[in-house]
């Protein structure tokens, strides 16, 4: 009970994912490479899900793996190995499942295709990057981008694997959650494999480019996906800035004090000259991994002792 000296704690409210937005109707059926039928996709995507909880797979899983794993499941689900190249999709969307959940939002892309507005009344503008969404309501690009960017994604509404991977190699992009159609999936997999950076894709029901459709709330799974646990993700560019600063003439002297002789005073220039610290920012991420503080002292003085031993051992190997 509550009382003067010892108020009722607060309960913190739990943040739970916002509903599921609903489908905008349109009376397309699907591909006939895909299931025709909502519970057949769902059904499928149980027995993906089912059989990598009975065997889990490391990805990328290359094409033969992904193909065996699909067959396996369309077999489980009654389905005909007409759906294999989507069976295959879901497989590699589902081997990614976890190392998804541990990417923070901030540091994922979610991708979506033009074709998911309806073209005729969309308002939508494009610049050099794709469609400028008005939020107009008549497709779920507008439901799909404000939650995405409540949470802290990127969002793009584009096509082609260049801007994709373009931003994939600034570092900033760590995940990727999309949709596209079976034939674009296709040619883009081999950059995705080549990255090997965690990457679903939700396939367009139709692949004819106009006025596509999407199970919803697949994507809304995705866009949602959190690990459970409270581990985190190194952010390993702002470690490699931080450690490289540590080499700096007067970030030496603050660590190490004055130089004791010429001697030491032509070592520590040669600390400090540029180049890449692999060894001490290799000690700084183990550090970090561990849940040590890497911004102590200590931790600034063993790095700069494992960078001095390599140093020697380069001066002693070219004397010899």
């Amino acid at each position: 009970m509550a009382t003067a000296d010892h108020p009722q704690p607060k309960i913190p409210l739990a943040v739970l994912p916002s509903a599921v937005p609903p489908a905008v109707i349109r009376s397309r059926p699907p591909h006939p490479s895909i299931p025709q039928t909502k519970p057949e996709r769902d059904r499928l995507l149980d027995a993906i899900r089912r059989g990598l909880t009975d065997q889990p797979a490391v990805p990328p899983l290359a094409m033969e793996p992904l193909h065996e794993r699909a067959r396996a499941a369309l077999a489980a689900a009654d389905l005909p190995e007409t759906y294999l190249d989507y069976a295959a999709v879901l497989v590699n969307n589902e081997s990614w499942r976890d190392a998804l959940a541990q990417v923070p939002f901030e540091r994922r892309l979610l991708l979506m295709p033009k074709c998911l507005r309806e073209e005729n009344r969309c308002p939508a503008p494009f610049d050099e990057f794709g469609l400028l969404c008005k939020q107009c309501g008549l497709c779920s690009i507008q439901d799909f981008q404000t939650e995405a960017e409540r949470l802290g994604y990127a969002v793009l509404v584009a096509e082609g694997s260049a801007l994709v991977m373009a931003m994939i190699q600034t570092g900033q992009i760590e995940a990727i959650v999309g949709v596209s159609c079976l034939p674009v999936l296709e040619k883009t997999f081999p950059f995705v494999e080549a990255a090997a950076i965690p990457a679903v894709a939700v396939p367009l029901l139709q692949d004819d480019c106009i006025d596509t459709t999407v199970d919803i709330d697949w994507v809304w799974d995705y866009i949602h996906l959190e690990a459970a646990d409270s581990s985190r993700r190194l952010d390993l560019g702002s470690l490699q800035d931080r450690v490289g600063s540590w080499f700096t003439p007067s970030a030496l002297d603050e660590c190490l004090g004055p130089a004791d002789g010429s001697a030491e005073e032509l070592g520590r220039e040669w600390l400090a000259v540029g180049g890449k610290r692999w060894r001490p920012f290799l000690a700084a991420a183990v550090c970090e991994a561990l849940g040590g503080d890497s911004y102590a002292r200590s931790l600034k003085r063993l790095a700069l002792a494992v960078e001095c031993f390599h140093k020697a051992s380069l001066v002693h190997d070219d004397i010899e």
